[in-house]
């Protein structure tokens, strides 16, 4: 795959012994896929019909959010079965969505800013500006971390939207996780993690990893690391960054969350989704629509944001 920049991702250097443990590379099924396009007919102002390479998913309570890029928007779905709710204007470039403190928190990659919208029912509550190429966000329970792709920092905000912090970070960081007391960062440029201590913003150890590192989850006890151009997932001891083991996922591994158990990963090369349990064992593989970007587990189904098909693949729309 040529080492172009996905949506959200930026990288690391590729390093540990290859575990993988398969039980099916075959298709084993495809997601049931939701178009976005309708639903933005259906419910959008004026200008958020065109097409919309989301990227960016996220749940709370009874909706999903999905960032649709072109269309400087974010449509809000029902969980229960995928139907369109609203769809709600946001800054140039959405990215990155964040539900916290009682908003949904966006990236504006072009806009350099981040707006906050309320949950309950989209109204704006105020647009705030941060580094430059917003693509990633965090909350650590007190505060916001944003990931700035194009000026190599995180800006930290509180609740309010106000400028906690700036933290120097590594090359184009792309992906954010928090572990309950740090913030780890992907730096997709400089194949790299970095650990930052929440509280202060000190950073605490930079760890190698594979090619292009983007999506970051936390499992409890691990980070896992999707590895775009490695076609892999690394497993990193949280409390130390020991690399525990590497796992073979397929072509441009983007996305990664962790939910019901698994680690479900997202692979933009061959428009696969991986469910890979902790202990690298490939419980399944599914087809999805064109481009999956992020992803996300509502603790029932699975979601993720097809960056290249306009549409959401979505296990509540079943599994065929």
């Amino acid at each position: 795959m040529n080492k172009v920049t996905v949506g959200f991702v930026v990288a690391l250097a590729f390093g540990a012994q290859l575990n993988v443990a398969r039980s099916a590379w075959a298709i084993t099924g495809q997601l049931g896929e939701i178009p976005l396009a309708p639903v933005a007919r259906a419910l959008a102002p004026a200008g958020a019909t065109e097409p919309g390479g989301p990227e960016a998913v996220a749940f709370y309570g009874p909706h999903v959010w999905v960032a649709r890029t072109y269309t400087n928007s974010v449509v809000r779905l029902n969980a229960a079965d995928g139907s369109g709710s609203a769809v709600f204007m946001t800054g140039e470039r959405p990215s990155a969505l964040l539900p916290a403190f009682g908003a949904l928190w966006v990236a504006n990659a072009m806009g350099n800013s981040v707006s906050k919208l309320r949950l309950s029912d989209g109204k704006a509550m105020g647009t705030f500006g941060v580094g430059a190429g917003p693509t990633a966000l965090v909350a650590d329970g007190t505060s916001v971390w944003v990931a700035n792709r194009n000026s190599n920092n995180l800006t930290r905000l509180d609740p309010n939207g106000r400028h906690l912090l700036t933290v120097a970070v590594g090359k184009s960081p792309a992906g954010l996780a928090y572990d309950g007391s740090n913030v780890w960062v992907s730096n997709h440029k400089s194949n790299s993690v970095m650990k930052v201590r929440a509280r202060d913003g000190e950073v605490q150890a930079s760890y190698a990893v594979g090619d292009g590192p983007g999506g970051l989850a936390f499992d409890g006890s691990h980070v896992w690391v999707a590895n775009y151009f490695s076609g892999n997932v690394m497993k990193l001891r949280a409390s130390d960054g020991v690399r525990v083991a590497s796992y073979a996922t397929g072509d441009g591994a983007l996305g990664v969350t962790f939910g019901g158990g698994n680690l479900w990963i997202t692979n933009a090369g061959t428009n696969i989704m991986t469910v890979l349990r902790p202990d690298g064992f490939v419980q399944a593989t599914y087809g999805t629509g064109k481009g999956p970007a992020q992803v996300v587990h509502d603790g029932v189904n699975v979601w993720l944001a097809n960056s290249g098909g306009d549409s959401v693949s979505a296990s509540v729309k079943g599994w065929r």
